[in-house]
């Protein structure tokens, strides 16, 4: 990894060569949410504030965190992190958009760091409460549509074992957080 000391150093937090741990930790106040991240290799954690991403890409949408992770020599994988109290049908719709400017952030970092392509991405949300699981005691989830009658809502994705982002199949992994907004996970 090659110019990582170019960044201003509060925008990352790197591990060492034989891992450690990071932090996600949610960039809105209304949340507050931090995800303890475990990695078994070197690893760096990006925090890019909301809004403040690069100021070139029309997408203003960033996640809550954008992690590189080394498996073997010049092979990294990419993994993104959105942490949401509760996720609802516009919440969901909201992180989606966020994992899509995470990933863009991610290549752009990618070529400013000499690095090869991912050769991994996956994507997570961590969250709370959950209101868009079948089992789901929100009653917003079974009103119909006025007009043309929607094939899928656009939730149904959330139980999918992945999404499709900029035109990739990703897989997306859900991290329950516990009541304090606290949760753990190991890559």
């Amino acid at each position: 990894m090659n110019n990582l000391e170019y960044l201003e150093r509060s925008f990352y937090e790197k591990t060492g060569e034989t891992g450690g741990t990071l932090y996600v930790i949610e960039q809105e106040k209304s949340g507050e949410a931090q995800v303890t991240l475990h990695c078994s290799n070197e690893a760096v954690v990006f925090s890019i504030k909301p809004n403040n991403g690069f100021p070139y890409l029309r997408t203003k949408n960033t996640p809550d965190g954008i992690v590189f992770v080394r498996r073997e020599k010049q092979c990294w994988e990419l993994h993104i992190f959105e942490c949401k109290k509760t996720v609802r049908v516009k919440s969901w719709e909201k992180a989606k958009q966020q994992f899509e400017g995470g990933m863009l952030h991610a290549y752009m970092l990618r070529g400013f760091l000499d690095l090869p392509p991912f050769s991994k991405i996956c994507v997570y949300t961590a969250y709370q409460d959950d209101h868009l699981s079948k089992n789901s005691p929100d009653p917003a989830l079974f009103r119909q549509p006025v007009g043309k009658p929607v094939k899928k809502p656009p939730y149904a994705d959330w139980d999918d074992p992945s999404l499709v982002i900029l035109g990739h199949e990703v897989p997306h992994q859900r991290i329950p957080l516990n009541d304090s907004g606290q949760g753990e996970y190991t890559l």
